[in-house]
């Protein structure tokens, strides 16, 4: 029987949608590092998926001005139309391939399309011409850390914070990165650096409340998480890692209020007669589950294989008792 735990690939799949308004920015202002040039393979490669991409949109009913076309774009990755995106940002690359503020877009798409391989080619091709666009760098870092290459990810986060200590959500993605790799008290103090810079960024207090759960500092996870209900009391997500830290601390009626403000009552008295059995305490569990099944007698099957563990283990401890 295991404690409900929130996913750490669900945060990080979650950090991609946070960050993309902050991706879709392609504006530098760093001084250029050193290019990172590809192989000629590589290059080839790059030319042939975007020919690909090319040859796949549909035409356009009338020609329209670059700038429009680019406007287009925008509009439809905004609203996560990717196919309508490619469509108008490949009709400017078409005539003017220099155009790397496009590059970038059309990687960004393949990052939120889930085609990493195609994403970090793209990528790669902006800066090799723009080695100084940190918003490449952070999202070739997102494209290692989907695809769980997490050395190269962090090597790119960390370039872009060598070159901008102040980018609390680059700070955010590393977190992130260090919590997924295993190093939760290196993910601890890049989330830190996160909530200090970005007071109200949300998602880096979840995060940061994560990675004390893993460490099992069920204190420090209660005070962050505390933080973070100021910004949204009523999200689910923090009332259930809240309950959790609270049951780790054996504080397990404040627990139970937390689990039922994550917005299942089956499940939140589910949830404390985990954390009772996990104590030893199985006439308590018993009466957790119990209840989990009278609000929800028809469907949950979990509380009721939870019961008959906690009655089991209730009866073996009597017999050990008499």
């Amino acid at each position: 029987m295991k404690a409900p735990m929130p996913s750490i690939r669900r945060l990080a799949r979650g950090a991609l949608l946070l960050i993309l308004p902050f991706l879709v920015s392609h504006c530098a202002k760093n001084p250029p590092p050193a290019v990172r040039n590809l192989g000629q393979e590589e290059m080839s490669k790059a030319q042939d998926l975007h020919d690909y991409w090319s040859h796949k949109k549909p035409k356009l009913p009338e020609e329209l001005p670059d700038e429009r076309l680019v406007a287009l774009g925008d509009l439809a990755l905004e609203n996560r139309n990717f196919e309508g995106s490619l469509v108008n940002y490949l009709q400017v690359l078409k005539d003017h391939p220099e155009r790397y503020d496009l590059h970038y877009k059309v990687g960004v798409i393949f990052l939120m399309s889930g085609k990493l391989e195609a994403a970090q080619k793209e990528l790669a091709l902006v800066l090799v011409h723009q080695p100084a666009m940190l918003q490449a760098h952070e999202a070739l870092g997102l494209v290692f850390l989907q695809g769980k290459q997490y050395p190269l990810a962090i090597d790119e986060f960390q370039y872009v914070l060598a070159q901008d200590p102040r980018r609390a959500k680059t700070h955010h993605l590393l977190g992130v990165t260090f919590l997924e790799a295993g190093w939760p008290d290196r993910a601890i103090t890049e989330l830190q650096k996160a909530t200090t810079l970005d007071p109200r960024h949300l998602s880096s207090f979840i995060v940061l409340s994560q990675a004390y759960l893993k460490q099992k500092d069920y204190h420090h996870a209660t005070a962050i998480l505390k933080q973070a209900q100021t910004l949204a009391p009523e999200n689910q997500k923090i009332n259930l890692m809240l309950g959790q830290a609270l049951s780790g601390q054996k504080l397990y009626p404040q627990a139970l209020t937390a689990f039922l403000k994550a917005g299942d009552e089956a499940q939140a008295y589910n949830n404390i007669g985990v954390y009772y059995f996990m104590d030893g305490r199985y006439e308590e569990a018993a009466k957790c589950f119990q209840r989990a099944i009278e609000l929800r007698p028809t469907f949950y099957q979990e509380a009721k294989n939870n019961l008959q563990r906690a009655l089991e283990k209730l009866q073996e401890s009597r017999k050990d008792g008499s």
